[in-house]
């Protein structure tokens, strides 16, 4: 009897504690947002390495050319419940922003296949099978220009930070640590 007491009184607090920490609000502008675990963030990063350029070769000016600057390639999702309508307004990226520019539905699981090595694929699942409804949000490869951050707090303590609309509110989802995907080439 003693155990079961145990157990409820654990069982408790277990819930008291993530509902503590499921909505927090904070002053963005003056307008107040929230953060809510009502959504789920998956967040990878890629490498991705221009190829070489053989030398001598010119562009249409007869101007050399130059080899181009490495980028990343992000793979951003939002989970939620199928019942909920959310619509991601920003993307923050350790600090910066970047515009979304598409918004996809995907099936799950959503799955990565790495063919760097063509021999053998590698197939990494990114986000894992699930009944709710999971959305791609693709980015600007570039950050946008922006003078002051008003999340620095959650910027200063998360790699990610996705600023969405729900129920005319905004709220943010944020994921500590990006995952690093392997290095891709030319893409």
């Amino acid at each position: 009897m003693k155990q079961k007491t145990n157990l409820f009184l654990l069982s408790i607090a277990v819930i008291v504690i993530i509902m503590a920490g499921c909505h927090k609000e904070l002053k963005i502008n003056d307008q107040a947002a929230s953060i809510q675990s009502v959504v789920k963030v998956f967040a990878f990063e890629q490498d991705n390495m221009p190829g070489m350029i053989a030398a001598g070769v010119t562009d249409e000016n007869g101007k050399p050319m130059r080899k181009a600057a490495d980028k990343k390639n992000y793979f951003l999702f939002l989970s939620f419940k199928n019942t909920y309508s959310i619509t991601p307004e920003q993307v923050f990226i350790r600090g910066q922003a970047f515009a979304i520019i598409a918004i996809l539905d995907k099936k799950t699981p959503v799955e990565y296949l790495n063919d760097n090595f063509p021999a053998n694929p590698e197939k990494i699942i990114l986000v894992p099978a699930t009944n709710d409804r999971v959305i791609e949000m693709r980015v600007k490869g570039i950050p946008m220009q922006e003078e002051k951050i008003a999340v620095q707090d959650l910027t200063d303590k998360n790699e990610v930070v996705v600023a969405y609309l729900w129920k005319e509110k905004k709220y943010f989802a944020t994921l500590e640590k990006l995952e690093k995907l392997e290095w891709v080439a030319n893409q």
